[in-house]
């Protein structure tokens, strides 16, 4: 699934990279731009659970109107866990889910249904242009609305590299991503905890659980990107 936003003429959108749990960082973030739940809008790149203090937290932020997000690896993780067994008993214990083991049966019903109608990718209009959301990369020579139609296709390899590819913040792709002004992703940390850019494409997971401090989050004014 792929989710599509107007632009947004009452007031300013914002993109945070991947939140894991630091709600509070989020938080602290938005009211340092002085955010207005009334007109603003906040967008994430996934991988907003798992890690940090206060992942049973992501639930009430996913209510709120304002705030949307793409699906990540992690709740990918989580959704396969609730079938497979073995695999939730490697999320658990190997990637920060055990506050998953904290919550009721009816919590836990709640954070399935929201996780599973997350999109794969989120296009967002602005005054300035487009820009994509998605919490991984796209496939190396594939235009944004390529990888779209893929992914509402239900296209696997698509989706793969949605969830998990590092392969461009590593620079082991090269060139733009065609047919969008900007593509953010999140998933990998940049070793200087700085953002990564690569032609079009932002990589701003600047490690908000390892660094525990406002500036570990980052959370950026979607129309910044135009100042350039």
């Amino acid at each position: 699934m792929v989710e599509c936003f107007e632009i947004n003429t009452r007031g300013r959108d914002y993109v945070a990279g991947d939140i894991h749990g630091c709600f509070h960082l989020l938080k602290a973030a938005l009211e340092a731009y002085e955010f207005d739940p009334t007109c603003d809008r906040c967008f994430a790149v996934g991988d907003i659970i798992n890690r940090g203090p206060y992942s049973s937290q992501a639930l009430e932020w996913l209510n709120q109107p304002w705030f949307h997000s793409c699906l990540g690896n992690h709740e990918d993780m989580l959704l396969r866990s609730s079938h497979q067994r073995d695999h939730g008993q490697r999320w658990l214990t190997a990637n920060g889910g055990e506050w998953w083991l904290n919550t009721t049966p009816d919590t836990r019903h709640h954070f399935l249904n929201a996780l599973a109608n997350l999109p794969s990718a989120m296009e967002v209009s602005t005054l300035g242009g487009t820009v994509g959301i998605v919490h991984a990369d796209v496939p190396e020579g594939m235009s944004w609305k390529r990888f779209t139609r893929y992914l509402s296709l239900g296209d696997a390899e698509c989706q793969k590299t949605a969830l998990w590819s590092r392969s461009r913040a590593q620079g082991k792709v090269v060139g733009p991503v065609p047919d969008i002004d900007y593509v953010i992703c999140g998933h990998s940390i940049s070793g200087c905890g700085e953002i990564r850019v690569r032609e079009n494409v932002w990589f701003i997971d600047t490690g908000g659980y390892v660094q525990d401090g406002v500036s570990g989050l980052t959370v950026l004014p979607l129309d910044a990107l135009f100042e350039e």
